[in-house]
């Protein structure tokens, strides 16, 4: 058995240039959009860039904040004082500096600050073990005064490990789930629970590993309470629950669940024992209170009419339920908090309802992160003191861009063939206003249980596209998340057939109303945007001049083989059908039948959809008489992974992206 190696030199502090905290003029200057890019196109490298500031979060004191800045082409872990603009960040990691002999592999996914001087970091890689794909979670955390870096748990840890609580006042620790080496094969899998002091790495043993649980859940006083187990191969889901620390453990669910179907369990569990779930039992995910005597949901708190909630916002010291967070066309918070909601109305008096979004505040909440834009308008960061009602910009989304208004973003609904509506998200190129019969980008997202939204693209697809002429249209087809569960299960089975023709349909709908041209259409996409784009080059060939596949599956029984988690037999079946099935909806095995032009891209680091996918792809097109240069592009970018972790790997997809379109689709 391999034991994961610890390289503490990756952490070490590195020297970057990178801009500091900046006190701007007053609000309503920021507000007006600069005029900057007025009547000019921006250069398509720039939507390449990775923001100045992501992911910001303020320490409980309000004096330090956390977050991923722009360094050298690369995103880098931070530590920023607030309100010394001479104070150059302090670097804690980089990415690539994190991947050891697997470049690209590992990376920072998550951080918080347990207190004023500790910061708990999350590292992540996909891993293989018995031919098993996984994706690695580690956790470490770093002293800003020391400026040492602890692994936590790491040593007696196999595969990933899970944090289940941290504290938020007092010595920093923590609850992680891990499975232990030492507890033998026969629990392999099933995780223990210790108790980690996040300064000196102490451990204390709270749950052994229990051969019927794979996962364990504790409450926000960090009493674990609840186990939980799920069978990829047969479907069945198992729930064991507790009320306290010195109760046993009982079996309170056992079930086979449908695919992405959720059980009547706490989500979230009070320090004052209250407790609440997100449940579908109506159709779509809501908040309801929960009661852990009965075990049974309480009332409706909120929920979306035609919509999921994204999930409940718990205030920082775990002490009840702030508000909520949920998308319609944009991510929106509603506040239950009165200080909260009082705080959003103030923020919101300037920028306008709906286009702030709070992203961190401190213990006090006295100072408070947020983020503000309209829709077609790259988000800048700021700071808001409440005492004196001052707001500080922390950094613009791009120096370039500022808050440069661009092309227009928009929620729109249309039906599909089958009488369905379909909401999607469309970007009109501003630099061809009131002009009909444009050309058109279909851009379908990945997952595909994920979805698309009005806000800012963090990859800069959609505008940059755009900004160059293009329609774009981004369709959330059946399968996306956030429209209820019988959208989520009309996936079923769907792939390639009824879910491809979702994506046709938007062409149809605007070729209707007169704003593309039907015979100026290309679909691009990534991950399973990039199998919807290879199965249009193969099925749709007629609807399409053109297609663009990023780390695209093009060979779903291979897939299958290659990643037996991603799906697991039950749910391979239920999504996707029989091996049969899976052939007949496998573009790549049907490479005669590819009758556009299409670019294929992979990262010959991508462990989440192997670089294999994409050359046995080439190699069929090219026994099929398909003639590279001419039929297809193949570009293989040696060091970009699944994530596109590198600037320059993006930069360079957005170029060849332009390249390709000037030949099979211009604008």
């Amino acid at each position: 058995m391999t034991m994961v190696s610890v390289n503490l030199r990756l952490f070490a502090a590195l020297a970057v240039t990178a801009s500091s905290v900046a006190w701007t003029a007053p609000v309503a200057a920021q507000v007006k959009p600069a005029a900057d890019w007025e009547g000019k196109t921006v250069p398509i490298e720039v939507f390449g860039q990775f923001p100045l500031v992501a992911g910001a979060t303020l320490s409980p004191d309000g004096r330090w904040i956390a977050a991923k800045i722009r360094a050298q082409g690369q995103q880098v872990l931070a530590i920023l004082a607030v309100g010394q603009p001479g104070v150059q960040p302090r670097i804690i990691a980089r990415d690539s500096d994190l991947s050891g002999d697997k470049i690209g592999q590992r990376q920072v996914i998550s951080y918080r600050w347990l207190n004023n001087e500790v910061l708990l970091i999350g590292i992540s890689s996909r891993d293989n073990f018995g031919g098993d794909w996984f994706d690695n979670v580690r956790f470490a955390s770093y002293d800003r005064t020391s400026q040492k870096v602890l692994p936590l748990g790491w040593d007696k840890a196999f595969a990933g490990t899970s944090l289940l609580w941290a504290s938020r006042d007092g010595p920093p620790r923590i609850l992680l789930e891990r499975i232990n080496p030492a507890n033998g094969t026969e629990l392999l899998g099933k995780p223990e629970v210790v108790e980690i002091d996040a300064v000196t790495g102490k451990e204390q043993m709270v749950m052994r590993a229990n051969p019927v649980v794979s996962d364990w859940s504790a409450d926000e006083a960090g009493v674990v309470r609840m186990g939980t187990s799920f069978s990829g191969d047969t479907g069945r889901l198992t729930v064991l629950y507790r009320p306290d620390a010195k109760s046993g453990l009982k079996t309170i669910f056992s079930e086979v669940m449908g695919l992405n179907a959720r059980p009547s369990v706490p989500d979230v569990m009070l320090k004052d024992g209250t407790a609440y779930t997100v449940s579908a039992k109506d159709g779509y995910e809501a908040l309801y209170e929960f009661d852990l005597t009965t075990m049974k949901i309480g009332k409706k708190v909120f929920g979306v009419d035609g919509y999921d909630i994204d999930g409940p916002l718990v205030a920082r010291d775990g002490s009840s339920i702030n508000g909520v967070q949920f998308t319609t066309g944009r991510g929106q918070q509603l506040y239950f908090s009165p200080r909260m909601k009082e705080i959003q109305a103030v923020l919101e008096e300037p920028f306008g309802k709906g286009n702030v979004r709070i992203v961190s505040n401190d213990a006090a909440q006295t100072r408070i992160l947020f983020q503000a834009s309209v829709p077609g308008q790259p988000p800048a960061t700021y700071l808001f003191e409440t005492a004196s009602g001052a707001t500080g910009r922390l950094a613009w989304y791009s120096d370039t861009l500022k808050n440069a208004m661009l092309n227009p973003v928009s929620t729109v609904r249309y039906a599909a063939s089958d009488g369905k509506p379909i909401e999607a998200i469309l970007t009109m190129p501003r630099h061809r206003a009131g002009q009909k019969n444009l050309p058109l980008i279909v851009l379908p997202h990945g997952g595909p249980w994920a979805r698309d939204d009005a806000d800012w693209d963090a990859y800069g697809w959609a505008q940059a596209l755009a900004e160059y002429g293009y329609v774009v249209i981004q369709p959330n087809y059946r399968g996306s998340t956030g429209y209820g569960t019988a959208w989520t299960k009309a996936s079923e089975k769907a792939w390639g057939y009824r879910m491809q023709d979702d994506l046709n349909d938007a062409v149809s709908w605007l070729a209707g109303q007169g704003t593309i041209d039907p015979k100026r259409v290309c679909m691009m996409g990534w991950s399973y945007g990039g199998y919807a784009a290879s199965r249009a080059a193969q099925r749709d060939g007629a609807k399409y001049r053109c297609a663009i596949s990023g780390a695209g599956v093009h060979d779903l029984p291979a897939m299958v083989r290659y990643d037996k988690n991603y799906l697991g037999t039950f749910r391979a079946k239920q999504a996707l059908g029989s091996a049969g099935e899976l052939v007949d909806v496998s573009p790549g095995l049907h490479p005669r039948d590819y009758s556009i032009p299409i670019l294929i891209v992979h990262g010959a680091k991508d462990i989440r959809v192997p670089v294999s996918q994409s050359r046995d792809l080439v190699a069929r097109l090219k026994g099929a008489g398909k003639v590279e240069g001419r039929d297809f592009v193949y570009l293989e970018q040696p060091l970009n992974t699944h994530n596109l972790l590198r600037e320059e790997d993006r930069v360079q997809l957005l170029q060849e992206v332009k390249k390709f379109l000037d030949q099979h689709n211009p604008a």
